[in-house]
């Protein structure tokens, strides 16, 4: 990872895209690549003690100095609105630090569960720990219940000071570049069947199912996450085009499945009181048809044994009470 010294700078007014994108920027190209980074790269941006991730979306090339332009909402997130001298640096996540090293110093980190092998299905949470709260939780709990022959799980966690971790590390999904992040770069050529993404949203109390998937699964996936929420929380597919429907192909679930990324949009409620089941429901829709087979012949013989020993008990008992008589 690199960093240099630069100046930020407030965006011309012909960068349509850095001044109405907060998560966007536009370095001066020879400054950013003689870090090693370039367009469409994720990079940090420092202002004294502060720091946010931004994507590189355009660079400038008109000048040798060490300049990042950007838009207000994007100087916001640093907490001012003027120009100012800061640092840019190319370090994305931290490989170094455990999960709780990076909840107290407000850091980003992934994390993969894999066997380096299946291709059946990758469970994704690319804004867990503070920035989107349980998801990441939820694409763990799909893994294990179903386990590494069948799925895969990886996870970008990041918090920050005071509950601001969306503020400091939430990067639009059609953004994220694998480069930036090493492990999910390991399995982006995998090819998988499927891929869930699990995200939070403000925009409604329920939840929203998107993606590139086929309309039969997303229709299906609804009814059956329908069924362990409230009837109030309601479950809807989103309709083509709809701001959070996850149809974009550049989407990162749809990248790791094409033409079968499924995007799961939820409000607070749906997390907080129902992540696990919403995990577990989706978990066992992906499920194999000869593995849930197998899976039920599983428990109708461990049903079997348990009575078998049970009665073999019973009959034990029996003869030691007309024994001891």
């Amino acid at each position: 990872m690199a960093t240099t010294k630069t100046s930020i700078k407030k965006a011309f007014d012909t960068q349509s895209d850095v001044k109405n994108r907060r998560e966007h920027c536009a370095p001066a190209a020879r400054a950013l690549a003689a870090l090693g980074s370039g367009p469409g790269r994720q990079v940090r941006i420092h202002r004294n003690d502060e720091f946010a991730l931004y994507t590189v979306s355009e660079l400038l090339h008109e000048t040798t100095d060490s300049v990042v332009r950007m838009g207000p909402g994007g100087r916001q997130r640093l907490h001012f609105d003027e120009e100012f001298e800061g640092v840019l640096d190319t370090k994305v996540v931290d490989a170094d630090l455990c999960e709780t090293k990076a909840r107290d110093a407000g850091e980003l980190i992934e994390r993969l569960e894999d066997d380096g092998l299946q291709t059946h299905l990758i469970a994704i949470a690319p804004h867990g720990g503070g920035i989107e709260p349980h998801t990441d939780e939820q694409a763990e709990r799909v893994a294990e219940r179903l386990g590494p022959q069948l799925a895969s799980a990886w996870r970008a966690k990041g918090w920050g000071p005071d509950g601001g971790a969306f503020e400091r590390w939430h990067i639009t999904s059609t953004d994220l570049d694998p480069a930036c992040f090493p492990l999910l770069s390991s399995v982006m050529s995998r090819g998988f069947t499927h891929a869930v993404a699990f995200h939070g949203f403000n925009d409604e109390p329920g939840v929203l199912i998107g993606g590139t998937a086929p309309a039969e699964v997303k229709e299906g996936l609804r009814l059956a996450i329908q069924q362990v929420l409230p009837a109030e929380l309601k479950v809807r597919v989103a309709r083509p085009d709809e701001r959070y429907g996850g149809d974009d192909p550049d989407n990162i679930v749809n990248r790791l499945a094409p033409c079968a990324g499924v995007q799961i949009e939820q409000g607070a409620d749906p997390r907080d009181g129902h992540g696990i089941d919403i995990a577990n429901v989706v978990a066992d829709f992906f499920r194999p048809k000869t593995a849930r087979r197998l899976a039920w012949l599983g428990r109708e013989i461990q049903g079997v044994l348990v009575s078998g020993w049970e009665a073999a008990q019973s009959l034990v008992d029996r003869l030691r009470r007309r024994h001891a008589a």
